[in-house]
């Protein structure tokens, strides 16, 4: 065994190995792979069902599956799960990519080339909310563009209900807010 390597991640990835939906997980890793960006859980979902490759339950079990062995991480954002290729994971593919068939490939670039602005706005926006000590919540609102933070904005919410309808409304006004500030501080 490499040094720095425990035994319970050697019998994880024993386990990984071994299971009926081996394939399934190396092609999760290789999507990840393929983007420069998180992909958010409906998005690879999408991929699989599109395709008809498997069902929507398998599909679920093996990305908790890929998140519970450490290949891939996830991020929470209000409503939105995104995972993202791990070092293992990456380390994982290198191992295993061959498994994986050049027409899968070949749907994943297709997929991921047909998808590519929607996949690129969905994850461009994020907004989720935390508790403030003191009470109420804090909501922290994210707009991206090309890889570069636009706006980083954290607002005080009185209550779970705000702070719900700030994240909701972050998503379709985020542009005019971000205008907005940009109007003012400028001037």
């Amino acid at each position: 065994m490499p040094p720095g390597r425990s035994c319970g991640s050697a019998k994880r990835k024993e386990k990984f190995m071994a299971e009926p939906n081996m394939i399934y997980k190396i092609s999760v890793l290789l999507l990840l792979s393929k983007v420069d960006i998180p992909l958010s859980n409906a998005q690879i979902v999408q991929f699989f069902l599109d395709k008809e490759y498997t069902d929507y339950f398998t599909i679920q079990q093996v990305i908790s599956d890929l998140e519970e062995a450490h290949l891939v991480s996830l991020s929470q954002s209000h409503n939105n799960t995104l995972y993202s290729l791990t070092d293992e994971g990456s380390q994982t593919l290198s191992l295993m990519r061959d498994k994986v068939s050049s027409a899968i490939e070949a749907d994943m670039v297709e997929y991921l080339s047909n998808h590519k602005f929607e996949i690129k706005k969905d994850n461009a926006l994020t907004a989720n909310y935390d508790l403030a000590t003191g009470g109420g919540y804090i909501v922290h609102c994210k707009f991206t563009q090309d890889g570069h933070t636009m706006l980083d904005l954290s607002l005080h919410a009185s209550t779970s209900e705000q702070a719900e309808t700030i994240c909701n409304n972050w998503k379709v006004r985020h542009e005019d807010v971000y205008m907005s500030l940009m109007d003012t501080l400028i001037q």
